[in-house]
């Protein structure tokens, strides 16, 4: 169940969106060039992914504690938001 967001949450969901759209773009691409990376580093950028994901989805349901754990966990990973 979608709630209104404010401006600051608008531009934060806008923000995920665009960082998880810049992760899967760059797994589609090594991928797609078959570069031989270890599966470590797939791993973690199919993480990062979901840890978006799962913040853009907090963020809409309002669940603000649960936001803050993925956020916290993506700047952990050195992901600037």
């Amino acid at each position: 169940m979608s709630r209104k967001l404010t401006s600051e949450e608008e531009k934060l969901r806008g923000e995920l969106v665009i960082l998880e759209e810049r992760i899967r773009m760059k797994i589609r691409r090594i991928c797609a060039t078959h570069l031989k990376l270890p599966y470590e580093s797939l791993a973690a950028g199919r993480h990062l992914k979901e840890l978006c994901l799962l913040a853009i989805s907090f963020l809409d349901q309002g669940d603000d504690i649960k936001l803050q754990d993925c956020l916290r966990s993506l700047r952990e990973r050195g992901i600037n938001i």
